[in-house]
Formats: C-alpha cells, structure tokens, sequence
C-alpha cells in the first residue's frame, strides 16, 4: 500500500492542469480526471491531494473503494440525505468512473491516471 501511496499523490492542481492543458490525453482520461475533481469538490472536507481524498474515501467505505462499497456508503448516506447530500452527489460523479474504465477498485484507476498526468 505505501508504493501505492506514493504513486498516488498527486494535487488536485495537476489534475485540474491536465483536464485543462493535456493535448496528448484522450477524452476517457480527460473524463475520469473530470469526475476526480467534481466528486473532490462536492465532498463536505477539501483536501490538497487526490491520495488524502481517496484514504478518506476508504475509511468511510470500510476498505477498497469499488462500485459495490460505493453503492453501500451511498445507501448509508441516504438515510440523512439533509445532511449527507454532497458526499451523495460525490459517490455519483465516482460511481461513474467504473463506467469509463475496466477496472475494479479507485486506486487503480488513479494509479493509471497518474502514470498518464507524471
């Protein structure tokens, strides 16, 4: 887990530079690094990178983050939709990305994406 942590820590600057900047992304990579930076700012905490977004991600999931542990923390986020409507909305822009991508877990989409970004 720390080799992923350090591939990973990426700021939500580059990612934001490279959805704005990158004429070599493709559109799919350009896709997930917008649903990255939308669900970022729709989660109640702001955070400075995508690493400290994902471990909190994975705290409230209780583990790794994939479409199914999504789905839970979205169901035990709607029992207080008044309260939890951001990180509802937040979970839906990361939900997403399992749409754009083979891959199973967060992590390894951001790992992919950061090979892409550095």
């Amino acid at each position: 887990m720390a080799i992923l942590r350090d591939i990973n820590n990426l700021t939500f600057d580059q990612l934001f530079d490279f959805v704005e900047e990158s004429v070599t992304a493709t559109e799919i990579d350009k896709k997930i690094a917008q649903k990255i930076l939308e669900a970022e700012r729709d989660w109640r905490t702001s955070f400075n990178t995508l690493d400290g977004f994902i471990s909190t991600l994975e705290k409230a999931v209780g583990g790794k983050i994939t479409k199914s542990s999504l789905k839970k923390l979205a169901r035990h986020y709607k029992q207080n939709v008044s309260h939890n409507a951001w990180e509802l909305e937040s979970i839906s822009y990361l939900m997403e990305l399992f749409e754009l991508t083979k891959e199973k877990e967060l992590r390894n989409i951001v790992t992919e994406l950061n090979k892409k970004i550095k």
